[in-house]
C-alpha cells in the first residue's frame, strides 16, 4: 500500500468525523437576537444570592434533617418556598451551572471540550444584571467571570483534592472570603455602591459535598457533616447580609447542580443524580404553600424575573411563577410575556435561517398561525386583568415553542445524514478496489473527477449555494460524489459493467448461471455471513453482553486450520472462550471494588511464572520467569498494604505506580533476547504491572485468561511451523505470502481480539462514568486531563499486546500490516456507519459520550492498528543497552536449547 492511499484514508476519515459535530453537535445557541425586557420597574427584589451545594442529593438533605437545621426552619415555618429541582443529564457541574444561570441543559458542542471551557459565549443572567459577585471553584465560577460586570473569588484547583482528609475546608474558605468581602465593603464607599445598585447577583458555589462524595461517598460520615458545615455557612451569609443592606430586599436561592450515584460518580440520568433539592426565600418569594417540582432550568427566569433582569436570550426555562409572592400578580404576567417574547424570538430566527431549503416546512404542531394566536390571546387576557388565566395559557403551550425550537435546530440532519451515509459506502467500495488491485499508488490522472460527474458536481454546487450551506456542508454533498469518481477512474467500473452485462447476456442459458452457485449463491452466502458479523460487533458495542456472541464465534476458529499442532489445542481454546463468555455477563467495572481480586490476580500470574520457569524448554526464558515471579508477589503485596493499611494512598505509593508505566517500557527489552516469543511473554507480564494498578476489580483476572487465548492463536498462526522452529524464530522483518483468505481470517480475528478488550470488563464504558477509585493508586486531585490519559492507557495495554501478537504473525512486514489494517478497516466503516445514525445530542453524559465514543472508536481501530503494530514492531525489536550475543556465544546458545526442547515435551 502507498503512502497516498494512507493519507487519503487519514482525510477521509477526519471528515467524516467532524462531520458528527456539524450533524448531530451544533451549538444550539443563537446569537443577534435582542433581549426581551420585562415592561415593568414593579421588580421584588434588588438583589439575589444563588447558592449552590455541589453534588448534593435530594434524598441525604432530606434525610437529615438534623444536619440543616436553618433551612429546615425556613420550610418547616413556611418562610420560603422549597421542593425538588430536576437537573438535567448529563448530571455534571458545568451543565448544572448554565442550566441555573442561562436556562439551557448545554451548548451539546462543549462535548469536544469536556464540558469544561465554552465553545461559544452564552447569555446568562451575570452578563444581564448590573453587577455579579461569585466565589467558589475555578471550573465553575471562571465560567462566568469573563464579564466586565463580573467579580471572581476562587481557591487554587490543586486544593480540589478526592483524597483531602476533610473537603468541607473547600466550603468554609467560600464562607470566610465572602466576610472578608462585606467587612471590606464598610470601609470601601466605591464597593459599597456597587453592590447597593439594583439588579445585582451574588453567587456562592460550595464544592466540599461533591469532593467528599467523590472521595468518601455520599453515605459517608463526611459527606453527611458536609451539609451541617453548609447550612452554618447560609445561616452566616444570611445574617452578615441583612446587616449590612438593612431593607429586606434581597432574595435567597439554595439549590444543587446534581447529585450523585452510591459509588461516587454523576453524569448518567438516575434519580440519585438528576434530582436535587431547592429552597427559596426573601424578597418575592412566595411564603409557604405545597413542596413544588420544577425543572432545574426554570430557575433562570426565576432569578431574572425577580431582580428585573432580561431572560437570557437562549433560555429554554419557564418561569414558575407559583415560587413567586402572588401580591405581584400584574408583574408576574409581565414576566410571562416577556418570557415569551424571548422564546418566540428563538423560534422565528430559526425558521427564517432554515426558510431557503427546497423542501422547507413548518413545524406542524406550532405554526406561524398558532404563535400569533397565542400572543393575541395573552394580550387580551392581560388587557383584561386575568392574569392567571394567561399564565395558565403560557404554561400550557410552552413545551410546543421549545420542541418548535428544537425542530429547526435540526432540520438538516436528515439530508446530511444520507450524505455522510452515501461517503461510507463509496470509500469503503474504493478500497475493496484498491486491495484487489495490483496498481496501489495515487497519480494525479486518478485524483481528477471523470467527465461523467461533472454535471453532477456542478448541480451539487448549486444546490449548497441555494440552500446557503456553510463550506463543511458543502463539503460532504461533494465527498460521495467526488469518490465514487476516483472508483471509476481507478477500476474502470462502469465501462467493466457494461462488458461483463453484454457478455453474459449474450449466452443463451444466462438464466441458469445467474442463480448459479458461482454467480449467486457463493457471494449471497459471503455477504450474508459479513452482515452477520458486522451485526455482532455493532451489538457489542450497544451491550456487551453480545461480547459473548463473539466469543461463541471464535470458539470455531480451529476448524479454519488444517494444522496438526491446532487439533491438540482445540479443546483447551473452546474451553477458553467458554470461560471468556462469563465476563460480560458481569457488572460492569466501576460500579463497585473487589480488591481481593485485585491482590489475588498478580498472586496467579506469579504462581504461572514460577511453574513456567521450571520447565527445561524454557531455560532460556528463566531468568525473565524468576525476575517476574518477585515482581507480581510485591505488587501484590504493595496493593494489599496500600489498601487495607492506609485510608488514602500515601505519596510513595502514587511515585511508585507511575514509575511502573515506563519501566513497563524499558524492561522487557533488557530481560529478554532478540527473539518474537522471548518478547511477548517479556511485554505480556510487564504491561500487566500498571495495568493491576490500575484496576479496581475483576479486570485484571479477565487479561490473564485473554492472554491465554492470545497464546494459543500465535501458536495457531504458527501452525506450519514445529514447536523448535517456533522457539527459534527471531525478530527480523519478512515478507510472508498469504492469500485473501487467511487475511479475512486474521482481520475478523483482530477486530473480535480488539472488542475483547474494550468491552470484556466494561473499561469502554468507564472512559465516560467512571469510579474514582480506578486512579486512586496514580492521582487524587480532580484533573481531567490526567484522568483521561490514564483511563485510555488502560483500554491500549491489552490493545497493545494485542497488536503485538499480530505484528508477530506478519512477521513485521508493513506491507502486511497495511493490509491488514485496510480489511480492518473495510469491517470497522460499516460499523461506524451504522454508530453514525445511532448518535444522540441529548440525555445524560454516559449516553452522549458512549455514542460519540462508539462512533469514533470504531472509526479509529483501523487506523489505531496501523499506528500500535507499527509501534509494536519497534518496540519487539528495541534493545536498550543490550548488543546481541557474539555469534559464537549464540550458536552455543541456540544448541543448547535444542538440546533441551523437543516438540512433545514443548506440547
Amino acid at each position: 500500500m502507498s503512502w497516498g492511499i494512507l493519507i487519503a484514508s487519514i482525510t477521509v476519515h477526519l471528515i467524516l468525523i467532524y462531520s458528527i459535530f456539524d450533524v448531530y453537535y451544533t451549538s444550539p445557541l443563537v446569537h443577534g437576537i435582542p433581549p426581551q425586557s420585562i415592561n415593568s420597574q414593579d421588580f421584588p427584589a434588588k438583589r439575589v444570592f444563588v447558592i449552590s451545594a455541589d453534588g448534593l442529593r435530594y434524598d441525604t438533605f432530606n434525610k437529615y434533617p438534623e444536619m440543616s437545621p436553618y433551612l429546615h426552619s425556613i420550610m418547616n415555618n413556611r418562610k420560603g418556598i422549597y421542593g425538588l429541582s430536576r437537573s438535567h443529564v448529563p448530571t455534571e457541574s458545568r451543565p448544572g451551572h448554565v442550566a441555573i444561570f442561562a436556562g439551557i441543559t448545554e451548548d451539546i458542542s462543549a462535548v469536544a471540550k469536556g464540558w469544561k471551557k465554552n465553545p461559544v459565549q452564552f447569555d446568562s443572567v451575570f452578563n444581564l444584571s448590573s453587577n455579579s459577585w461569585m466565589w467558589g471553584s475555578p471550573d465553575i465560577v471562571n465560567l462566568f467571570d469573563d464579564l466586565p460586570n463580573a467579580v471572581s473569588y476562587s481557591y487554587s484547583a490543586d486544593e480540589e483534592d478526592f483524597a483531602a482528609a476533610d473537603a468541607s475546608n473547600l466550603d468554609k474558605w467560600v464562607f470566610d472570603k465572602f466576610e472578608d468581602f462585606m467587612a471590606s465593603a464598610k470601609t470601601n464607599e466605591e464597593l459599597k455602591a456597587k453592590l447597593n445598585k439594583p439588579k445585582s447577583v451574588f453567587f456562592l458555589h460550595l464544592l466540599g459535598i461533591d469532593t467528599n462524595g467523590h472521595g468518601n461517598k455520599p453515605r459517608s460520615t463526611q459527606y453527611i457533616q458536609n451539609i451541617k458545615v453548609v447550612d452554618e455557612g447560609v445561616e452566616k451569609v444570611q445574617k452578615i447580609v441583612d446587616d449590612f443592606f438593612q431593607d429586606q430586599n434581597t432574595a435567597w436561592l439554595f439549590t444543587s447542580d446534581h447529585g450523585m450515584t452510591d459509588w461516587g460518580s454523576h453524569g448518567a440520568g438516575s434519580d440519585d443524580e438528576v434530582l436535587t433539592p431547592f429552597v427559596a426565600w426573601g424578597a418575592g418569594i412566595k411564603k409557604g404553600g405545597q413542596k413544588l417540582d420544577i425543572q432545574q432550568i426554570d430557575l433562570a427566569p426565576l432569578i431574572s424575573s425577580l431582580i428585573g433582569c432580561p431572560i437570557p436570550v437562549n433560555s429554554m426555562g419557564i418561569l414558575p411563577v407559583q415560587m413567586m409572592d402572588s401580591r405581584s400578580s400584574s408583574y408576574q404576567f409581565k414576566a410571562i410575556e416577556a418570557n415569551f417574547r424571548q422564546l418566540k424570538e428563538q423560534i422565528i430566527f430559526l425558521r427564517n435561517a432554515k426558510s431557503n431549503r427546497l423542501w422547507f416546512h413548518q413545524f406542524d404542531k406550532f405554526g406561524d398561525k398558532a404563535m400569533e394566536s397565542l400572543q393575541n390571546t395573552l394580550i387580551s387576557l392581560g388587557r383584561d386583568r386575568r392574569f392567571s388565566a394567561a399564565t395558565s395559557l403560557f404554561a400550557d403551550n410552552a413545551y410546543l415553542m421549545k420542541e418548535a425550537i428544537v425542530f429547526y435546530h435540526r432540520y438538516d440532519r436528515q439530508m446530511l445524514g444520507a450524505a455522510v451515509s452515501c461517503s461510507f459506502i463509496a470509500w469503503i467500495a474504493l478500497v475493496i478496489s484498491f486491495l484487489n488491485s495490483s496498481s496501489q499508488r495515487i497519480s494525479y490522472t486518478l485524483l481528477v473527477p471523470h467527465r461523467v460527474f461533472v454535471t453532477p458536481f456542478l448541480c451539487s454546487i448549486a444546490f449548497s449555494i441555494y440552500c446557503s450551506l456553510s463550506f463543511s456542508q458543502t463539503v460532504y454533498i461533494i465527498l460521495p460524489i467526488y469518490l465514487i469518481s476516483i472508483l471509476e477512474n481507478h477500476s474502470g467500473l462502469m465501462k467493466y459493467a457494461r462488458e461483463r452485462s453484454v457478455t453474459f447476456f449474450a449466452q443463451p442459458d444466462w438464466l441458469n448461471k445467474l442463480v448459479s452457485k458461482e454467480l449467486f449463491a457463493k457471494p449471497f452466502l459471503t455477504c450474508i455471513g459479513f452482515i452477520i458479523t458486522v451485526g455482532i460487533f455493532v451489538l457489542t458495542f450497544v451491550d456487551r453482553a453480545f461480547l459473548a456472541a463473539v466469543f461463541v464465534l471464535l470458539m470455531f476458529l480451529p476448524q479454519f486450520y488444517s494444522d496438526a499442532i491446532v487439533s491438540y489445542w482445540s479443546k483447551t481454546w473452546m474451553l477458553t472462550c467458554l470461560i471468556l463468555c462469563i465476563f460480560p455477563f458481569l457488572p460492569a467495572v466501576g460500579v463497585s471494588t473487589q480488591l481481593p481480586l485485585c491482590i489475588l490476580s498478580p498472586l496467579i500470574t506469579a504462581a504461572i511464572c514460577h511453574r513456567l520457569s521450571r520447565r527445561p524448554c524454557l531455560a532460556r526464558l528463566q531468568e525473565l520467569l524468576k525476575i517476574m515471579v518477585y515482581v507480581h508477589s510485591t505488587v501484590a503485596v504493595f496493593l494489599a498494604v496500600v489498601n487495607y493499611g492506609f485510608d488514602k494512598p500515601p505519596s510513595i505509593a502514587r511515585w511508585v505506580s507511575w514509575v511502573s508505566i515506563p519501566l513497563s517500557l524499558v524492561a522487557p527489552s533488557l530481560l529478554s533476547g532478540p527473539y518474537i516469543l522471548d518478547r511477548l511473554v517479556a511485554y505480556s507480564l510487564c504491561f500487566y504491572v500498571p495495568y493491576t494498578l490500575l484496576s479496581i476489580s475483576y479486570e485484571s483476572m479477565f487479561v490473564i485468561v485473554f492472554l491465554f487465548l492470545l497464546a494459543m492463536f500465535v501458536r495457531f498462526e504458527f501452525g506450519h511451523l514445529s514447536d523448535v522452529e517456533l522457539f527459534q524464530l527471531k525478530i527480523d522483518s519478512t515478507k510472508v505470502a498469504t492469500g485473501g483468505y487467511v487475511e479475512v481470517r486474521r482481520t475478523v480475528v483482530c477486530v473480535s481480539f480488539v472488542l475483547c478488550t474494550l468491552f470484556g470488563t466494561g473499561n469502554f464504558a468507564s472512559i465516560n462514568s467512571f469510579n474514582p477509585s480506578t486512579l486512586n493508586l496514580f492521582i487524587s486531585v480532580f484533573s481531567p486531563f490526567i484522568m483521561a490519559i490514564l483511563l485510555i492507557l488502560k483500554l491500549l495495554i491489552p490493545i497493545l499486546l494485542v497488536s503485538s501478537a499480530f505484528a508477530s504473525i506478519i512477521r513485521f512486514d508493513p506491507e502486511s500490516i497495511q493490509r491488514l489494517c485496510c480489511f480492518s478497516l473495510i469491517f470497522t466503516d460499516f460499523m461506524s456507519m451504522c454508530f453514525f445514525h445511532q448518535l444522540k445530542d441529548d440525555g445524560s453524559w454516559l449516553d452522549i459520550g458512549m455514542s460519540i465514543s462508539q462512533f469514533i472508536v470504531s472509526m479509529c481501530i483501523s487506523l489505531a492498528l496501523l499506528v500500535l503494530l507499527s509501534i509494536s514492531s519497534h518496540l519487539m525489536a528495541f534493545d536498550l543497552l543490550r548488543k546481541a550475543a557474539t555469534p559464537r556465544l549464540s550458536q552455543e546458545i541456540e544448541s543448547v536449547n535444542r538440546s533441551l526442547l523437543s516438540d512433545d515435551e514443548a506440547a
